[in-house]
């Protein structure tokens, strides 16, 4: 795991998530879920992840359908 949250007040810990991979950062919120649970934080390393997700999500051109393969 990247770093532990539970060892970091919410502000430290977000940090922390700047730079994060996807997979990293699911790995942080599994972590924060099992531990402290702070909503605050586990909404912000969502964030996170949802925008690293959408910058990597295929963009199809205006007013053209997507019709390639999402995975």
């Amino acid at each position: 795991m990247s770093f532990d949250p539970s060892a970091l007040t919410v502000k430290e810990a977000v940090k922390q998530l700047q730079g994060l991979s996807d997979d990293a950062l699911s790995e942080v919120y599994d972590a924060e879920l099992d531990g402290k649970g702070r909503t605050s934080l586990l909404g912000e390393i969502t964030s996170l992840r949802d925008a690293l997700r959408e910058e990597a999500a295929p963009v199809s051109a205006p007013g053209r359908p997507f019709f390639g393969i999402r995975r």
